[in-house]
């Protein structure tokens, strides 16, 4: 059954809520503020053992489980890529 378009940016919503949620965890300046269009390496300064472990995270708060294989540094540039790329993983 195919979601409608109001479901789909609902669950867009409340990936981004959760991802948001675990990046919390990593920023150690209280001053930045995650949104949307935060990118992850750029705006937060996470390195690739940051992305491991919030990989981590996301799979035990989502209950998923990432493919190593399909990830591409792309899903990373911004929480909203990481939330597209998580919402397309979960609709799988």
């Amino acid at each position: 059954m195919e979601r409608t378009d109001t479901e789909a940016a609902q669950a867009t919503e409340e990936t981004v809520k959760r991802i948001t949620g675990v990046l919390a965890g990593f920023v150690t300046d209280e001053g930045v503020e995650i949104v949307r269009s935060t990118r992850l390496f750029d705006d937060l300064g996470l390195d690739s053992t940051n992305v491991l472990e919030m990989l981590v995270e996301l799979e035990t708060e989502m209950d998923i489980e990432f493919d190593t294989d399909s990830l591409e540094f792309g899903h990373f540039e911004t929480v909203e890529s990481l939330a597209a790329f998580v919402t397309g993983m979960m609709k799988a």
